[in-house]
């Protein structure tokens, strides 16, 4: 299951305070990709990849491990990777290249730019800005089963555009509150083609066209493209991977993201990853030397509009701006950031603005346990070494892994196989998607492609023992009137429907 406060890469760390003593900035690349590679092997991962850039140069590149599971073909720095919530970066970059051409404003009302949004009160109706529908500040949230990231294809992009009105308000103010809303973002990103007059319906065909066109092709991001699914459309691509419950990584399906591509829909190589954070340090001017976006608007996309209450790590402060984070470090060095994590994948970018230093870091492997923990261990290695931030941050990593494999072992001691005539009156079709059902001696809860194993707790809750490295509890029930439903905690509660 996909987490989206795990793609905005907001995680609990428990961290030593933070120190600031400059380092050489001639860092030793080679001792980085050498301790870089010792955790990818040590945190259990199937193939990844990392670079570090400044402006003018990728400074240290490097690929790790196999694409897949069931073959030995190696990850290529061209291999694709779903690379999850860091899109968000690059919608709010494409909408910044209207604002360059002048048919949008940041501070334009939305419905002044495109008169059929409307929003959950009339106040919000007339007073959101374009800016407030990217930076996860606009008293906007979502209902739990589109928050899981588990629904992403239930809505056409007009659908999603015409729920707006009905979505739940969390702060009564613009930036009050932070909510990592997907939703209200992708409404964000399709604002200037709804601008410009494309009808609803054509809203996700014509955003892939305008994100590729002006923002993936300029950049020199090659082979980036927005996919769902990459089999029998390339040829070098990764497959997801999780934990399961006995924590051992297996594969999971290609999840898909619908209409919601300016969330998450990406699907980029290392390569055009480095080019997109060199973007950033040179100002909006990509490494083929093509002007992408005026440095003043991609600026904007970094200033923060709301405060992230769990930062990264060593951090002193986190605040979200629109498809970045700002994060702060003693001594006042700052880092611009986003994460991604989607089924199987997790992905993080950065850069500090005043050090001409960016890192990237994409990986086949993601639980939604403590999200996938090699990225955090490369940041944390970085900012230890070229600026003795937290240098306990790496091994501190490494121990949140030990943990990590701990719980999944705690449970996975508790768990027992389920008792399948007990269970016989669960099986069939519920509301929203699912499915429960029996293949072989395993009882199985389906969604779309996602296929989850269950076993059952002493207390009789059921937890995921396979396809997703989540531990989310659920329970099968009956209500008053007999009828079996699906109780997901913190997710949603679905009625069957029919039976097998």
């Amino acid at each position: 299951m996909t987490a989206s406060a795990v793609a905005a890469a907001a995680v609990p760390w428990m961290t030593a305070p933070a120190s600031a003593k400059p380092q050489d900035p001639t860092t030793d690349w080679s001792d980085f990709g050498r301790k870089v590679a010792s955790a990818f092997d040590a945190l259990h991962n199937v193939g990844g990849a990392a670079a570090v850039v400044s402006a003018d140069q990728v400074l240290h590149m490097a690929t790790f491990g196999v694409r897949n599971l069931q073959g030995r073909r190696p990850v290529t720095p061209s291999t694709l990777f779903r690379v999850g919530s860091t899109t968000k970066s690059m919608a709010a970059a494409l909408v910044a290249t209207y604002v360059d051409d002048g048919s949008i404003g940041w501070d334009q009302k939305v419905i002044d730019a495109w008169s059929g949004f409307r929003a959950p009160t009339d106040e919000m109706t007339h007073n959101l800005r374009v800016r407030d529908l990217l930076g996860m500040g606009s008293g906007i949230g979502e209902p739990a089963r589109v928050e899981s990231g588990l629904h992403f294809d239930g809505l056409t992009a007009a659908q999603i555009v015409e729920s707006v009105v009905t979505l739940p308000v969390v702060a009564p103010r613009v930036d009050e509150k932070f909510f990592y809303a997907n939703s209200i973002q992708t409404v964000g990103g399709y604002l200037p083609l709804l601008a410009a007059g494309v009808a609803p319906a054509d809203l996700a065909s014509a955003w892939d066209v305008a994100v590729r066109e002006r923002v993936f092709e300029p950049a020199g991001m090659t082979g980036a493209r927005i996919l769902g699914d990459p089999r029998g459309q390339v040829e070098d691509y990764a497959t997801g991977n999780a934990f399961d419950l006995r924590g051992t990584v297996a594969s999971v399906p290609f999840a898909p993201m619908g209409a919601y591509g300016p969330s998450g829909g990406a699907m980029v190589s290392v390569s055009d990853m480095a080019a997109w954070v060199q973007l950033q340090l040179r100002r909006g001017r990509s490494v083929t030397g093509h002007q992408v976006v005026s440095a003043a608007n991609l600026a904007e996309c970094y200033v923060p509009h709301v405060n992230v209450p769990a930062g990264l790590p060593g951090s002193l402060s986190m605040s979200y701006g629109m498809g970045w984070n700002e994060v702060k470090y003693a001594g006042g060095t700052r880092l611009i950031a986003h994460g991604g994590a989607i089924d199987g994948f997790n992905t993080f970018m950065a850069f500090f603005p005043e050090h001409d230093l960016g890192l990237v870091v994409t990986t086949s492997l993601n639980t939604m346990v403590t999200g996938d923990l090699w990225p955090f261990y490369s940041l944390s290695l970085l900012l230890s070494q070229r600026f003795g931030i937290n240098p306990a941050g790496p091994q501190q990593v490494l121990d949140m892994n030990a943990t990590r494999l701990a719980t999944l072992a705690d449970l996975a001691r508790q768990a027992r196989p389920v008792d399948m005539k007990l269970t016989e009156p669960y099986l069939g079709y519920y509301e929203g998607g699912w499915s429960v059902a029996r293949q072989g001696r395993e009882l199985q809860l389906r969604i779309g492609p996602r296929v989850f194993g269950l076993q059952v707790m002493p207390d009789g809750s059921y937890v995921v023992s396979s396809g997703s490295g989540t531990t989310i509890p659920l329970r099968l029930a009956k209500e008053a009137d007999g009828t079996p439903h699906i109780e997901i905690t913190g997710v949603e509660t679905v009625r069957r429907t029919t039976g097998l």
